[in-house]
């Protein structure tokens, strides 16, 4: 950093940065980082010189990060000029996976595109259409808004990653409670990795300040990240076992009558069902599937119940099982029963902000049963579409129908900043779809996993070539500043799907294509356009911060559900302890524990020949999930995929610390190298998923996205008891046996 003294943050406020740029004859502007995904998260100055971005520091006003900066974040500028960017639209000549294109323009891309899902729609009615989820991106909603206007429901949701926590928790709690972090004194990082997950710096900072000011922290996963290596207590449970800890918890507390009497008699229905329910779910019942042992179950319970001003911090890891849910569900009755629910310190209700909000570019308005009806296959039981998203069909499902014609096959598939052969199981079964659905387009930044099985590649570009869409962070509005412009024939996402709706005649709800008349209807609330918001490159205040509140249960649990008829999700206004409406579904009204279909408590005889637990890691501290591998600043942090092994584990197979070995489960197999790591358990192997990239600079190829490769996801059962019932969230564990490779 170009400073005399150490400042008191890590990044550069604006005045500094304007500084700094000045001495080098380069201009700055305030930006997004754009390396993990969603528009609003952490803020960057981005330098330009010349025309061309420079490098990226962190920002000191930005809310997220207040001046942070991680490995990816910095890593921006090798990312944006990248040698595997698309920087044209191509349209398929060859076989599919051949990858033969030829260069199109944009507007004959669109064209294409256009004719041909008027053509399906016509011959097989517009739900013929699926969006593959772009997994939180910023465009989200205006995909969505396509899929209504045009008639389908199917938006393909991950079935990964944030709406199997809402579920569970909307329809146990009536909303998705946050970590009061601040006021905290006992803290339980379940199933999250807040120090690499995600734009981590402000979850990283809350850890590092709980435990300065002495909060106990509590760590629930098979292996040490470094949040768990700053712990009080670690708890090493075994891959997709959570559902079975929180249940023998219950069992502690309710069966110890530690419960908050008060609030469980006021606020809480259907206790005396769950107490019975729970007797039979012992810790020495859950120490043989956890591999936690019991009196540490009973320590964390009781501990948890005692501490006045405690939270659970439920994070990702949680959604990657067959009792995914029920796992969701009995977590959020251990804040209830606790009376560790909207108090300080504890799990609470997000607050809404006072004064306006931008308005949503979704079309709730356009739902209707008949097309709810016609989901290809549905994320959630027809009885709780559509869900806070809209109508959704799960993602690794809806391409399956394009194999198995049930109810009936899905005939284009688009895919904008998505990769489903290595973000989603069953890697083979994907190519397989990919190779025989009727059409197929690509929309991304990058050469993909699946560029090659495309009919149409859209490029598109990435944020810090657009001057959309605004950000609204800490009450405050922000403009998108376009850092540098395109290199070639492509748009922004946004606008991929504004022209391509304006093609196919649906120009009157895209504003015939303007993105800048877009911007101004999300601003309407605000009464400003987004040129004048654009005239202040570091943003206007929106409104004073809304002050926490506490103890809003009477308004939380009386919440209207987001189906059709808008009945609430609580149906007694009340914490749903025993769920008459999952009931009345057909489903089980309190959470039971589901065996994963491959596990070492539930198939022994398979366990012989495949005798460790494999599960995955999702973001690292330099790539998240599919993609960044082609970036040699990150890549040469870690050059190949690696295997966390215990070293025990390894020496009495013969494999030495970096060896490269063979990963074997009964689906598939993989190549990677072997990391010794003591801080994992000694029956599990852990590793990121999302390889198959490689990097030009530094002279790595890609690698197969099948046997052979290095995809974790090839490893994993599609077959459907891998999946929750309620939330079709996908097993990511599976029994391997690993050896050493040549």
């Amino acid at each position: 950093m170009d400073r005399d003294t150490v400042p008191e943050h890590p990044g550069y406020t604006y005045e500094e940065a304007a500084a700094l740029a000045a001495k080098y004859g380069e201009e700055v502007i305030p930006a997004f980082c754009a390396m993990c995904g969603p528009q609003e998260n952490c803020r960057v100055y981005a330098f330009r010189k010349n025309g061309k971005m420079t490098r990226v520091m962190g920002m000191a006003e930005g809310a997220a990060n207040r001046g942070a900066i991680c490995a990816k974040g910095a890593a921006a500028p090798q990312w944006l000029y990248a040698p595997e960017r698309l920087t044209t639209p191509l349209i398929r000549t060859g076989a599919r996976g051949e990858g033969k294109f030829r260069p199109v323009s944009w507007d004959e891309a669109i064209g294409v595109i256009a004719e041909k899902l008027l053509e399906q729609k016509e011959k097989y009615g517009p739900e013929s259409l699926a969006i593959l989820s772009p997994s939180g991106r910023d465009y989200k909603e205006i995909s969505l808004r396509f899929l209504a206007v045009h008639g389908s429901p199917n938006h393909a949701h991950s079935g990964i990653c944030a709406m199997q926590r809402c579920f569970g928790f909307n329809y146990t709690l009536g909303d998705r409670p946050e970590c009061d972090f601040r006021n905290s004194d006992l803290i339980l990082y379940w199933a999250s990795q807040p120090v690499y997950s995600g734009p981590a710096t402000a979850s990283a900072r809350e850890l590092l300040a709980a435990k300065k000011r002495g909060a106990v922290l509590v760590a629930v996963k098979p292996s040490l990240e470094p949040d768990s290596a700053l712990a009080d207590i670690w708890l090493p449970i075994r891959p997709g076992t959570d559902a079975a800890l929180a249940l023998a918890m219950l069992h502690v507390i309710l069966g110890e009558d530690r419960i908050d009497r008060a609030f469980v008699e006021t606020w809480c229905y259907g206790y005396e069902h769950l107490r019975d329910h729970v007797k039979k779910y012992t810790p020495e019942w859950a120490e043989a599937i956890t591999g936690i042992a019991a009196a540490d179950i009973r320590r964390v319970a009781r501990l948890y119940a005692a501490t006045e001003r405690a939270c659970i911090d439920l994070g990702n890891g949680i959604e990657h099982a067959p009792s995914s849910c029920d796992a969701i569900r009995a977590v959020g009755m251990l804040m209830a029963v606790t009376g560790h629910l909207d108090r300080p310190g504890c799990n609470v209700f997000p607050t809404k902000p006072e004064g306006p909000r931008p308005r949503s570019l979704m079309r709730p308005d356009l739902y209707t049963e008949e097309m709810v009806d016609k989901l290809a296959a549905p994320e959630f039981p027809r009885a709780f579409q559509p869900f806070i998203e809209g109508p959704a069909s799960g993602y690794y499902r809806t391409i399956e129908t394009v194999l198995t014609g049930k109810p009936y096959p899905i005939r284009a598939l688009i895919a904008p900043g998505t990769q489903p052969t290595v973000s989603n199981r069953g890697s083979k079964r994907v190519i397989e779809a990919l190779r025989k659905v009727d059409f197929f387009v690509v929309a991304d930044v990058m050469r993909t996993a699946e560029t090659d099985y495309a009919d149409v590649v859209v490029p598109v570009a990435t944020p810090y070539e657009t001057d959309h869409p605004f950000g609204f962070q800490g009450n405050r509005l922000l403009p998108h500043n376009r850092v540098v412009e395109p290199m070639g024939d492509y748009k922004s996402t946004f606008e991929f799907f504004l022209d391509l709706a304006v093609a196919m005649g649906y120009g009157a709800d895209f504003w015939q294509g303007d993105p800048d008349a877009m911007e101004n209807y999300r601003l309407e609330p605000f009464g400003i356009t987004v040129d004048q918001l654009r005239a202040h490159p570091m943003g206007l205040p929106a409104g004073e911060r809304t002050p926490p509140r506490y103890e809003k249960f009477a308004e939380v649990f009386t919440r209207k559900s987001t189906r059709l008829s808008g009945e609430p999700y609580l149906p007694q206004g009340k914490v749903a302890l025993y769920n008459t409406a999952f009931q009345a579904a057909g489903f089980a009204p309190m959470p039971v524990w589901r065996e994963p279909p491959e596990s070492l408590t539930a198939t022994p005889a398979l366990a012989e020949r495949y005798p460790l637990l494999l599960s995955d890691y999702h973001t690292t501290k330099n790539f998240s999930a599919s993609w960044l591998r082609n970036v040699p600043a990150l890549r040469a942090i870690t050059p190949d995929p690696e295997l966390d092994i215990h070293p025990d584990t390894a020496r009495v197979r013969g494999i030495g610390d970096g060896d490269w070995v063979r990963v074997e489960s009964p689906h598939g197999w993989i190549r990677v190298r072997a990391r010794y790591y003591e801080g994992i358990r000694p029956d599990t192997v852990m590793m990121a998923h999302g390889w198959w990239q490689g990097c030009r600079a530094l002279g790595l190829g890609d690698m197969p996205l099948g046997d052979g490769g290095a995809n974790v996801n090839n490893l994993y059962s599609v077959a459907p008891e891998a999946d929750d019932p309620l939330v079709t969230a996908m097993s990511s564990q599976t029994l391997v046996e690993v050896t050493k490779d040549a």
